[in-house]
């Protein structure tokens, strides 16, 4: 069964804007989050017969289609440029320690904490956004995104370290300058 020309307009209407803000928060030049934002609602009319109900709910379907396309836009403009740790790095920090302080209401830490996201790569920026600001459960992120849900469980944890140590540098560098 094909919907009509109203349901898809209201599916689009109902969708549209949660659909642009995920992407814009990666893509931020308006113009081109808005085309990708286009593009998700094209790509969902073109694969609908693919959409299962009893897969996902029909915002994360279009939120898996967001999610790829975002990455596809991302890896063509060539803009992955991040922070690499070692790994030991990570480990010497307790998760309680990463917690504190990110969770700390420090105002410099919180100035601190979108220019430290933008040092992690595009995947690890859109499992932050997901999970954190779209507050999709791990279940709902692993179809976005194709990952098992004990992956994303400890790449969140990692994250959380990763994002620690990182505020922790710019604070410091913050303080030599």
């Amino acid at each position: 069964m094909t919907p009509d020309e109203n349901q898809i307009r209201n599916l689009v209407k109902q969708h549209a804007a949660d659909v642009f803000w995920f992407v814009a928060r990666l893509i931020p030049r308006r113009e081109d989050a808005e085309d990708v934002a286009q593009d998700v609602f094209v790509a969902a009319y073109q694969s609908l017969t693919q959409y299962d109900a009893e897969r996902a709910s029909f915002k994360t379907w279009l939120f898996r289609i967001a999610y790829n396309m975002v990455l596809k836009r991302l890896r063509d403009g060539k803009r992955l440029s991040f922070v690499e740790m070692k790994g030991d790095e990570l480990e010497a920090i307790a998760d309680d320690a990463a917690d504190e302080i990110l969770n700390e209401s420090l105002p410099s830490r919180a100035t601190l904490l979108e220019p430290a996201v933008r040092q992690l790569s595009d995947d690890d920026q859109l499992l932050l956004i997901l999970y954190y600001h779209n507050s999709k459960s791990l279940r709902e992120i692993a179809y976005i995104t194709g990952h098992s849900e004990s992956y994303l469980a400890s790449r969140l944890q990692y994250l959380r370290k990763k994002l620690s140590t990182i505020i922790i540098k710019l604070e410091q560098d913050g303080k030599e300058h």
